[in-house]
């Protein structure tokens, strides 16, 4: 070895931490430098995606957005990348698709930033209090807003018959 700083020359990181195998990083292009948030996660850390070009965000409290994707799930509807994070539950969805969302406790997010782990850090597991419920590399696509959307507002009407019982 030179002495050279190491380079990140492919996307194969993980080995100490237990995974061994290969990062699918399509995802994040376009939100996030893909070397920099390799570099990132090989120490550990959580990476700054943008939020507005590749997807948007639907943050739901953390209670409601598991009875959501479990509702989702249940019913076979496809579920896309979503995090469980100290702020709740946030589902990826496609970029637009969910501005006129209008539901209580839920932010839908199409600017800024968002914090998130290595794809293979899947709950139970986390990261700096973060992890996938849906790893962006073991899914399809995005989640599709509207299903989002009624699946949210079942777990919601559930919720208020379990509180009125």
């Amino acid at each position: 070895m030179s002495g050279e700083p190491r380079a990140i020359s492919s996307t194969r990181i993980g080995v100490a931490r237990g995974f061994d195998g290969f990062v699918a990083t399509d995802w994040l292009r376009h939100a996030a430098s893909v070397t920099g948030a390799l570099a990132a996660w090989e120490r550990g850390g959580l990476v700054e995606a943008e939020v507005g070009k590749n997807w948007d965000v639907v943050r739901l409290p953390r209670p409601l957005g598991w009875k959501t994707l479990t509702l989702m799930r249940q019913n076979g509807t496809p579920v896309g990348p979503a995090q469980h994070t100290p702020d709740g539950v946030e589902v990826l969805v496609p970029v637009g698709s969910a501005a006129e969302w209008q539901l209580p406790d839920a932010e839908v997010l199409t600017e800024g930033t968002i914090d998130v782990p290595h794809p293979a850090t899947v709950a139970p597991s986390t990261q700096q209090a973060h992890t996938w419920i849906v790893s962006p590399q073991e899914c399809g696509p995005l989640t599709d807003a509207d299903l989002l959307h009624e699946a949210y507002t079942a777990a919601l009407a559930s919720a208020h018959m379990d509180v009125t019982r």
